[in-house]
């Protein structure tokens, strides 16, 4: 049992190992800052992906300028235990910012980002689209504020978003969640936050100005 014990181990080390050198190399390529791991403390912010189980992991931190937004992709992994076993859940994230001070907003399907999101004293949020209604769950402490941003035309562009899991918002900040990418695909991230910002309706930026 040990050998095999062992052997199993060094598969997912060389898994690990490899996946590193990709992002390295995608890093090199987008003219990125590479760290193994979150040495900016990226962990700390007040999202609810980052209290969710333990034995949380943030590594493979690309870190840099995407269209002039400062912008950083990782991968982030916790673990859930289930007694006498568990299960780790593993995404790649996309962090940037916009120049508005916004209140917390979760939005994701019903599972445990806006399980999360209830503890943390955020309430439901219905919005006038009964398909996005449908599709997805908002919480957010400000109701004006989750209104303002997901205008008809955000309701639209996320509607046909399918690849992300869950979207965070707090402050200037802004994390898409994604289910575990291969590094190849990670450029799709900075994609998908080029069209969120498009779809950041004005009223946000002048309603909630940056402080």
């Amino acid at each position: 049992m040990a050998v095999v014990a062992s052997f199993l181990w060094y598969l997912q080390y060389q898994t690990r190992q490899r996946r590193m050198a990709a992002v390295a190399a995608l890093g090199q390529q987008l003219g990125f800052t590479f760290t193994a791991d979150d040495v900016e403390g990226l962990g700390s912010l007040p999202f609810s992906l980052f209290d969710q189980g333990s034995r949380r992991q943030l590594t493979n931190v690309l870190s840099g300028t995407h269209n002039g937004v400062p912008t950083h992709f990782f991968d982030y992994a916790y673990y859930v235990s289930n007694g006498k076993s568990g299960e780790w859940y593993r995404f790649t994230c996309g962090l940037a910012t916009v120049p508005a001070a916004c209140p917390q907003l979760v939005l994701g399907y019903e599972n445990f980002f806006t399980r999360a999101a209830e503890q943390l004293g955020m309430h439901d949020v219905e919005l006038e689209s009964d398909e996005f209604n449908r599709r997805f769950r908002v919480q957010c402490r400000d109701q004006r504020f989750a209104f303002s941003l997901l205008d008809g035309a955000m309701m639209e562009w996320l509607l046909g978003s399918e690849e992300f899991r869950s979207l965070e918002i707090d402050g200037p900040f802004i994390l898409a969640v994604f289910p575990q990418l291969a590094p190849s695909q990670w450029l799709g991230m900075g994609a998908w936050l080029d069209q969120f910002h498009t779809h950041v309706p004005e009223v946000v930026y002048s309603t909630y100005p940056p402080r």
